[in-house]
């Protein structure tokens, strides 16, 4: 598993992306009120919480069956994540210091960025430590 995977950072990095994740999954879908409790969206949020519950759920299935099945040819999906989390970065940036903050309520932490960030670090390592077996089709790599 540590070859298909080009080393044992690059595992560990993999695992780290799975278990955020799932904790993200995990509170989203099936802790929605205490997640949105946490941060006071209101019970309005319960159907956008859960959306993007789904999404980092799905996410996270994909990364577990590609830890089983191996990662080659698997760039698009990488990708996905860096885009996605690039995008989360910057809008949860601008989100957390917008006048949406300062809605009666709401609790604000820097964690819309920081967390977003974290899993941008951690799939751009991917990408430059797996380029060549995330763009290769076979499965010898």
């Amino acid at each position: 598993m540590v070859e298909a995977f080009g080393g044992v950072l690059n595992l560990i990095i993999w695992l780290l992306l799975i278990v955020a994740g799932g904790y993200y999954a995990y509170r989203c879908l099936l802790q929605t009120k205490g997640f949105i409790d946490q941060y006071g969206f209101g019970d309005g949020a319960v159907f956008m919480t859960r959306l993007v519950g789904t999404c980092v759920g799905a996410s996270t299935a994909v990364a577990i069956v590609l830890l089983f099945i191996g990662p080659q040819g698997a760039w698009a999906f990488v990708v996905y994540g860096w885009i996605q989390a690039l995008l989360a970065a910057i809008f949860g940036y601008n989100t957390v210091n917008s006048e949406w903050a300062e809605v009666e309520g709401v609790k604000v932490t820097p964690e819309g960025y920081i967390a977003p960030l974290g899993f941008l670090i951690l799939n751009t390592i991917l990408l430059f430590n797996m380029g060549d077996i995330l763009y290769s089709t076979s499965a010898a790599v």
